[in-house]
């Protein structure tokens, strides 16, 4: 999952997925650099729920979620392909750029 903001640019794996007390903690996965942990109280899962109910984008996802999904592994496998067959020049050693 890609989370956008003016802040940052973050991509976040799902790693454990826990509850404590009340809130539910969805920690990133193990692998990820930056460690997350997410916070969610029965309020903010509810208006999650209703406001998937109430989008026609977000019922349209659940929906057609099969021929979404598969769409999408087929286009990141084209994708992997396409960038490790590239023919960048490789620069200078230690430059990130």
């Amino acid at each position: 999952m890609r989370v956008t903001s003016k802040l940052a640019d973050v991509e976040f794996r799902f790693g454990r997925i826990e509850r404590d007390g009340t809130t539910l903690l969805i920690n990133s996965h193990r692998s990820q650099a930056m460690q997350t942990t997410v916070h969610m109280s029965p309020d903010d899962f509810l208006a999650f729920l209703k406001a998937m109910a109430t989008s026609r984008s977000a019922l349209f996802f659940l929906l057609a979620f099969p021929v979404l999904w598969f769409k999408h592994r087929n286009s990141r496998g084209t994708e992997r392909a396409t960038v490790t067959s590239s023919n960048h020049p490789q620069s200078g050693m230690g430059e990130p750029w």
